[in-house]
């Protein structure tokens, strides 16, 4: 049996994804669905959830920070990201008995294809026997998906689904900047406006940068600041 770490065909879980690190207004619909997905990692309840909603959500994040959740109380767990690993085949459903969590990131990639959604069919089947739990990613609402399988449709709905919105303009400054004080430094409203004249605007590029800031920042021993930026902005 594989260690508590271990994941389907050695996928891994990025550092960063953790609850405490996906930013939510208090009081937003995405801080409900937080604190429900939360609730669904921490219940001793078999349960299936599908959490939706379009690109840079942040549906990964909760998905993966599920995971991180569980790994780090030593349960199996088995992540696979569908859109990365489809070319693996329906065989990598196979095997996942031993894992308390099944999270599945990007579904609709298999919606449409007769032997993946049978395969998908069987394994939510399996779940609900076997009492694991099973946590679904979706760009789209699960009750609108067209499926070749009928039964497929209706087992998308058994559980429970939430919606996940994508951050505002507005809201991004203040998920950077809540992200540097986790990570133990300060980003200036001036950093982050010249980031946003020069940066694509997306908040996983954003993310992605700023993990590139705090790396180079702690080597070469410098406060991030103007300069800096567009010096590391510069060598990339």
């Amino acid at each position: 049996m594989p260690s508590p770490q271990q994941l389907t065909l050695n996928v891994g879980l990025r550092d960063g994804f953790r609850f405490r690190s996906f930013f939510v207004e208090a009081q937003s619909k995405n801080a409900e669905t937080v604190a429900i997905l939360s609730n669904f990692t921490d219940s001793g309840d078999s349960q299936q959830v599908i959490l939706w909603g379009q690109p840079q959500s942040g549906k990964t994040h909760l998905l993966q920070s599920c995971c991180a959740r569980l790994t780090a109380s030593q349960h199996v767990i088995s992540y696979i990201p569908l859109k990365h690993m489809m070319h693996y085949g329906v065989e990598i459903f196979s095997g996942l008995s031993f894992s308390k969590l099944i999270a599945l990131d990007d579904i609709d990639c298999i919606i449409g294809n007769k032997d993946w959604e049978m395969a998908l069919f069987k394994l939510i089947n399996q779940c609900r026997e076997s009492a694991q739990k099973l946590l679904m990613s979706s760009r789209n609402n699960p009750r609108r998906m067209d499926c070749v399988l009928p039964d497929l449709a209706s087992r998308l709905i058994w559980g429970e689904t939430y919606q996940l919105h994508a951050l505002s303009d507005t809201d991004k400054p203040k998920a950077l900047q809540a992200r540097a004080e986790l990570r133990g430094f300060e980003l200036s409203d001036k950093v982050i406006e010249y980031l946003y004249r020069r940066y694509p605007r997306d908040i996983e590029s954003l993310m992605q940068l700023l993990d590139t800031l705090d790396k180079e920042s702690l080597r070469e021993k410098k406060v991030i600041t103007i300069p800096f930026v567009r010096k590391v902005l510069e060598s990339m």
